[in-house]
């Protein structure tokens, strides 16, 4: 089960935004978390591996970042996101930590009332529900298959030998997607381990817009930066015939590219995903049939 939550928010105080919050956001989950499942919470706290789930800073009503060093006033609305796609914590999230929150949320020296949550994507662009069943039936339906939109709205960077590179290389995007999704994937729907340099070689960029890095201050935590990128993508699998040896992978590949980028909205891009960077979701421009 995958799931796609906004928690709806309504400042009680004036205050400033002294960062991103996405590291208090987190610890604040966990928190709820523990209350129900201490044995799940700390094996997330503890975990050296893929985190399967993300928390946002906050958010606007599209879904944009607020900006540090913004005053939000009394009765101002905005949201926080949280995503889960291991089928264990989302379902202890959706029957046990949903249906007991808080009245009340603090985060960094701002105290919020807490006024619900949407899986609805008609009351939020970013709330929404599925399953990777129906990630990859809906993959087999798409027009223009070989390319996908990808709009990366708060910083995203990849670790590549200790350091932060903050460029959409298709080797880098694809990688991610693929170890998150091998991550919780059964078998019967596990990507083969050639597709890391599959997507590195027969994967490009086709379309750049808006594209811009960003430094986040963290509003608590001893590494307290991160630079990454925002803007709108497009990727396009290449031609078989352009693909050299790797062209015995082909077949498929599409189904494969679209799936990744509709499970990008779940599991976000690169690292710092669980404290707010890399939220990602498919832009309009491949219709079903």
């Amino acid at each position: 089960m995958l799931l796609s939550i906004l928690l709806s928010l309504v400042s009680s105080s004036s205050s400033p935004i002294l960062g991103a919050l996405g590291r208090p956001a987190n610890a604040w989950f966990l928190s709820q978390l523990t209350r129900h499942r201490p044995d799940l919470a700390q094996a997330l706290h503890d975990g050296d591996g893929v985190k399967p789930y993300t928390v946002s800073t906050l958010l606007d009503d599209r879904g944009r970042p607020l900006p540090a060093g913004k005053w939000l006033q009394p009765g101002e609305s905005c949201w926080l996101r949280l995503t889960t796609y291991e089928p264990q914590l989302s379902e202890a999230v959706l029957s046990q930590v949903l249906p007991k929150l808080p009245g009340h949320l603090e985060l960094y020296k701002m105290i919020f009332r807490l006024d619900g949550y949407t899986l609805d994507p008609a009351q939020h662009p970013w709330a929404g529900q599925s399953t990777l069943t129906e990630i990859c039936q809906n993959s087999a339906h798409i027009e223009q298959s070989r390319q996908v939109r990808l709009e990366f709205a708060a910083p995203t960077a990849f670790r590549s030998e200790g350091a932060d590179v903050p460029l959409p290389t298709p080797a880098h995007v694809f990688r991610s997607y693929w170890q998150k999704w091998n991550h919780v994937a059964p078998d019967g729907v596990k990507i083969q381990d050639a597709w890391p340099e599959f997507s590195a070689r027969c994967i490009m960029v086709s379309e750049l817009s808006g594209l811009n890095t960003a430094r986040w201050t963290f509003a608590e935590g001893t590494r307290g930066n991160a630079t990454g990128f925002t803007g709108a993508v497009s990727f396009t699998l290449l031609p078989r015939h352009q693909c050299g040896e790797w062209a015995q992978y082909w077949d498929g590949a599409d189904r494969v590219l679209q799936s990744l980028a509709q499970f990008a909205f779940y599991c976000g891009t690169g690292h710092h995903a669980s404290i707010g960077m890399g939220q990602t979701r498919v832009l309009p421009g491949n219709k079903a049939r």
